[in-house]
């Protein structure tokens, strides 16, 4: 194992400087790209980026760009059943259709063939979407029957839960999703999907345990300049998504089983979670086949952690952060970016004015953030887990 990745917080802000700073877009390195909406002013000396950078500032009259998502609180799922009733041959014709169109592996075809099933899957899609009430419960029938593993568990659950995106439906595509062959599969969406049903409340564990053990966990980001994603940096968005303690049994598992090839990738996050689970269940950790000091490391960071510093006179008020961490959980970041360009180093300032009672907002945020999936929320995860570390390790301890 590596050791750097031993602890999270060193591997992210490897990453970027800070979440807070790199996000500020008041400096950025060279070579990174310059966010819309700003303009390069300037040449700057940065310790952050090793040298120079560029200083940018905002084009006059631009507006803060907002980063929407669906951020439902987990409370708000039902996972009721809908009352369909299937009448007696109602779906076989449909099921005779199921098994005459998903006779392909996507792993093993040329774009021509991907293109020529791409057209039959849209036909498909669409007969479904034109008799919904006949088709939606025989769809859903055969999701639950299908054992197969082939590409209509994740194809057929998708179509699902875009004609019903109920709580069941979405379920359904969750329990799917992990049973699927993830050979040929757009794995930036499959990632995509799991972190988003774990930000709405669906235990998604098992989805992020594939992932870590899928030999073939790769692909480069299409929207955010081909950045890459492996097991680990997946593994993050999948279980930093959910909620932590749901996760964090199958973390514990995960690192502690010897020949686990990231194993140490379950470390890692669980040391990000920063609950007072995950504090027991790092004390439980079996460290045989880790590098020599990763007990060490384990120990120190339980018992005397270097934690971030609250500034003595802060620059941002609690209210402001709880206004901007909410904006974060609506899908609205337009608070949280005018506040990191008032203060780029705002993380001092969270741990001076937040409460323990801002906690489990503070944790929702930090979910809401990395179910983007992208570089920029994996350094806002870092920041927030710096916060969080400071925070919760002073709650469980009185330190």
């Amino acid at each position: 194992m590596n050791i750097i990745k031993a602890s999270l917080l060193p591997l992210l802000c490897l990453l970027s400087t800070t979440a807070f700073a790199q996000d500020s877009r008041q400096v950025i390195c060279k070579g990174l790209p310059v966010p819309e909406g700003f303009v390069i002013s300037g040449e700057t000396l940065s310790d952050s980026c090793n040298g120079t950078a560029w200083a940018i500032k905002r084009k006059p009259g631009a507006q803060p760009v907002l980063d929407r998502l669906s951020a439902a609180a987990p409370e708000s799922v039902s996972l009721a059943e809908p009352n369909e009733v299937i009448a007696p041959g109602q779906c076989d014709a449909f099921q005779q259709t199921i098994r005459s169109t998903y006779t392909f592996n996507p792993a093993r075809m040329n774009d021509a063939e991907v293109k020529a099933e791409s057209a039959k899957l849209d036909v498909f899609w669409n007969q479904v979407r034109q008799s919904r009430a006949t088709l939606l419960p025989c769809l859903r029938k055969a999701l639950k029957e299908d054992t197969s593993s082939s590409f209509f568990a994740i194809d057929g659950s998708m179509l699902l839960v875009d004609v019903d995106p109920s709580g069941a439906s979405k379920a359904l595509q969750v329990r799917k999703f992990i049973d699927a062959d993830l050979d040929g599969a757009d794995l930036e969406y499959w990632v995509a999907t799991m972190a988003r049903r774990g930000l709405e409340g669906f235990d998604t564990s098992a989805a992020g345990a594939k992932w870590l053990s899928y030999r073939k966990a790769k692909y480069n980001l299409k929207m955010h300049g081909g950045f890459p994603v492996d097991n680990f940096i997946g593994a993050v968005f999948i279980f930093g998504s959910m909620d932590e303690d749901l996760a964090t049994p199958v973390l514990l598992r995960i690192a502690n089983q010897v020949g686990h090839p990231q194993r140490d990738s379950a470390l890692a996050i669980l040391m990000s979670q920063a609950t007072p689970a995950s504090f027991r269940a790092l004390k439980q950790v079996n460290t045989t086949g880790f590098p020599a000091g990763t007990a060490q490391s384990i120990h120190e960071q339980l018992e005397n952690p270097k934690l971030l510093k609250p500034r003595a006179n802060p620059k941002l008020t609690r209210e402001e952060q709880l206004i901007a961490f909410q904006g974060i959980i609506n899908g609205d970041y337009s608070a949280f970016r005018e506040m990191v360009m008032k203060a780029p180093d705002g993380e001092v300032d969270a741990v001076a004015t937040l409460r323990p009672e801002d906690i489990p907002l503070l944790r929702r945020a930090r979910r809401a953030s990395i179910s983007r999936c992208n570089q920029h929320a994996l350094s806002d995860y870092g920041s927030f887990t710096k916060i969080l570390w400071a925070l919760a390790w002073k709650a469980e301890t009185g330190k």
